[in-house]
């Protein structure tokens, strides 16, 4: 079989759980012998480029294009380059099937492309671009959007990170164009309920939990990773990964850290990513005894980071589709507390794999971590071991790569 993975984004460009997710698909899919490959398209990029290239081992072939001077939401849903380039793609690559994950910088060009030459299709949902212009279905208040309520006015939309083709009856647009799309692949139960309450059909969703694969991962290359690493066992660790932005839940976690620090001895947050920078300059000027900040750490090399935390902690506010942060913490034996929204509670057993707290809660967040801290050392090594033996039963990469080729199947099959 011969697929091809289509992505607005994939190292060494910005990298996220998607890009980790289509990274780890179409490495183990060459590794059962399927012909996979990559196509980056993405119409944002400042500069343009028609490259090919393998990132460890995963052929890419990136096509990018500088933005138009005058952007408007008619021109980011539908890029006529874009198209021409996942048209000639498919006729260079002739592939059996193609695997769509984001878009967003892409347009809606790949589907179009895709059902003029009439390519079985699969999409995978990261988040919910289907349902909203930016994403995530949050407010600029805070607020969380109803997905049964199709909104015809975003005037009130949280715009500080993606937002885009905010078109009229952007939803059933978006619909019309995703029809050729044989089924959908989610992985979190979450999502397709709130796809389902926007008006899709539940029969065309199939949840393929996201996974890892061990020994993938490198020794840090930085010498300031590598050195708190090191200094991990001398302090009571709370790692944060991921994008430093609001709606990771920021301001909570601002809140927290002062009761931390006095609850809990020897208390240290290490922070292992970018973002915006008022949250950034926070981090920055705090203690260093209390606050590493590390900035963006190559996730090839976050294993030892997360190996080296008592806990991981993921404060978000939105409805998070299925974090890979707490599949990468899980499999390094480190417990997650996270907010119980979206996807999160879906892949954390209190008690036993980590804690949950009510999104925005700084005092719930605290109440649960220095309860984790005060917890026997022989409590907490077991609830390591929970960790490795819950995400090596049920989140490494052959299995879904197992239930991901049985989508294929069936798709195939419709």
């Amino acid at each position: 079989m011969r697929v091809l993975l289509i992505t607005n984004y994939f190292p060494p460009h910005y990298v996220g759980g998607a890009e980790v997710v289509v990274y780890n698909n179409c490495h183990g899919l060459l590794e059962r012998g399927v012909d996979a490959s990559v196509l980056m398209v993405n119409a944002r990029i400042p500069q343009a480029r028609d490259e090919h290239h393998l990132v460890q081992g995963v052929p890419a072939h990136e096509v990018t294009y500088r933005p138009y001077a005058l952007t408007n939401a008619l021109a980011q849903t539908f890029d006529h380059r874009v198209y021409r380039a996942v048209i000639a793609e498919l006729h260079r690559l002739q592939p059996d099937l193609v695997h769509i994950h984001n878009v967003s910088g892409a347009t809606m060009a790949p589907f179009l492309a895709c059902r003029r030459l009439d390519m079985p299709t699969v999409l995978t949902l990261h988040d919910h671009w289907l349902l909203c212009p930016n994403n995530m279905l949050y407010k600029a208040d805070g607020s969380l959007c109803d997905p049964a309520e199709a909104s015809r006015d975003c005037s009130s939309c949280f715009r500080r990170q993606d937002f885009w083709a905010n078109i009229p009856w952007r939803r059933q647009v978006f619909a019309s164009f995703v029809r050729n799309v044989r089924l959908f692949i989610s992985p979190s139960q979450k999502l397709v309920d709130l796809h389902v309450a926007g008006g899709y059909d539940r029969s065309r969703f199939r949840v393929v939990r996201n996974a890892i694969k061990p020994g993938l991962y490198q020794t840090p290359s930085d010498p300031i990773v590598r050195q708190v690493v090191r200094e991990t066992g001398l302090f009571h660790t709370l790692l944060f990964a991921g994008s430093v932005v609001e709606t990771k839940g920021m301001v909570t976690l601002i809140q927290a850290v002062p009761m931390l620090s006095e609850r809990v001895d020897g208390f240290r947050l290490v922070i292992a990513g970018a973002g915006e920078e008022r949250f950034m300059s926070v981090w920055r000027n705090s203690s260093p005894s209390v606050v590493r900040a590390l900035g963006r750490v190559p996730f090839q090399e976050m294993r030892a980071l997360y190996a080296g935390a008592d806990l991981t902690v993921i404060p978000s506010l939105w409805y998070e589709n299925s974090p890979m942060v707490i599949y990468e913490s899980l499999l390094a034996g480190t417990p997650v507390l996270g907010s119980r929204i979206g996807g999160i509670p879906e892949l954390i057993e209190p008690g036993k794999t980590g804690y949950l707290f009510p999104p925005g809660d700084a005092a719930a967040l605290v109440e649960q971590a220095a309860q984790h801290f005060a917890r026997p050392a022989h409590e907490r090594r077991e609830m390591r071991r929970n960790c490795v033996e819950r995400a090596r039963s049920n989140m490494v990469l052959d299995k879904h790569l197992d239930r991901l080729q049985t989508v294929y199947d069936e798709a195939l099959t419709i």
